[in-house]
């Protein structure tokens, strides 16, 4: 009897210091989990900042092409404000109007509290 107890003692020991030094296959799952992930962000981000360029492209008005590019980004700046000031007041949420214009909420909040004073 104490023998069978010496020897279950001592395999699970043996079976316990294993457990320390095998492969945790849930934590590699979890890994590429994280790098998915990552990159599924990154992406989306480009996509978005693209999508943000071309329907600024698309909003801006025929201008000759003479005109200063920093004076084109200035326009840019300003119609994003009214673009973001105008769908605040048709009644939407900082953070629809986030979703329209690929802003963060925060940016929203911030420019319309620019705007208000």
């Amino acid at each position: 009897m104490e023998y069978t107890m010496f020897t279950l003692i001592g395999i699970s020991f043996l079976l316990l210091l294993a457990s320390f030094f095998g492969k945790d296959r849930i934590k590699h799952l979890e890994e590429q989990l994280d790098h998915l992930t990552l990159s599924l962000a990154q992406e989306t981000y480009q996509l978005k900042k693209r999508l943000k360029v071309l329907e600024e492209e698309l909003l801006m008005e025929d201008e000759s092409s003479a005109e200063p590019l920093k004076k084109r980004s200035d326009d840019a700046f300003f119609s994003a404000h009214d673009r973001i000031w105008l769908l605040y007041k048709q009644g939407l949420s900082a953070e629809q109007i986030a979703r329209e214009t690929a802003m963060t909420t925060e940016e929203v909040r911030m420019i319309l509290r620019g705007i208000a004073r």
